[in-house]
């Protein structure tokens, strides 16, 4: 996994690259740690030159958004693929997703 970090006083932005598995997990772990303790308001992940994200990956990006969440502060994921999407939403967690998914159409027929 490669990362860059870009600060400023209002957002951090994580930028995240190449697969997200359990072999980079920990240095994933890390890098949202830093994120959580810094002091901004807002943190984005980007996941758009992400290919993969296995479910303990995303189990560490919802944790670190709980943990902000409960601060008063906001994490949110944008690029996410749509099995990332799909997954955040049957985990009830698509409020993390920037945009946000669309809500499904009713059909009357």
């Amino acid at each position: 996994m490669r990362s860059e970090v870009e600060l400023t006083p209002d957002v951090t932005t994580i930028t995240l690259h190449e697969d997200l598995d359990m072999a980079t997990v920990e240095e994933l772990r890390v890098l949202l740690d830093q994120a959580v303790t810094g002091g901004s308001p807002r943190i984005l992940v980007d996941l758009a030159d992400v290919a993969f994200v296995d479910v303990v990956s995303l189990s560490a990006i919802l944790a670190a958004a709980d943990t902000v969440r409960e601060a008063g502060r906001q994490l949110t994921v944008s690029g996410a693929s749509m099995a990332v999407r799909r997954l955040c939403a049957l985990l009830n967690a698509d409020d993390v997703l920037h945009p946000p998914l669309p809500m499904p159409r009713v059909s009357n027929g």
